[in-house]
This record gives C-alpha cells, sequence and structure tokens, in this order.
C-alpha cells in the first residue's frame, strides 16, 4: 500500500513538474516577446520570480496531481 502511494506521488510529481516546466516557459515566452522589461535587471528579477513560484507550485500540484490519479486508479 504504502509503495503504491509513493509511486503515485512520484508519477504526480513528474506530472506536476512537466506541466509547471510547460507553462513557466510559455509564460516566459510571452513576456519575452512583449518585450515588457526593459533592463537586465528588470529580466533577472523576473526569472528569479517564475523560478521562486516553480519551486513552491511543484509539491503542492503533485499532491493534487495524486489525489486525481488515486480517484482515477480506485
Amino acid at each position: 500500500m504504502v509503495l503504491e502511494l509513493f509511486s503515485l506521488y512520484l508519477q504526480g510529481l513528474l506530472i506536476a513538474f512537466v506541466l509547471v516546466l510547460a507553462i513557466c516557459l510559455l509564460w516566459m515566452f510571452l513576456r519575452a516577446r512583449s518585450k515588457k522589461d526593459k533592463t537586465a535587471i528588470e529580466k533577472q528579477a523576473f526569472l528569479y520570480d517564475i523560478l521562486m513560484i516553480a519551486i513552491l507550485l511543484v509539491p503542492v500540484l503533485s499532491f493534487a496531481v495524486m489525489a486525481v490519479l488515486l480517484v482515477l486508479k480506485s
């Protein structure tokens, strides 16, 4: 049972990581395309913000995805 939950958590972690990575890359691409950041300092600050958002969002989403996978599996 514990191994099955751990497997679901790892699957959720992988899915959440890919999802957050895709959203962050899309967000960075759209922001770079619209040229909102004029200086290198603004660009760097935005990259740090995206990194912090991704680091905090992946574990939360992994548990949410794990719950969905658990419901779908049962």
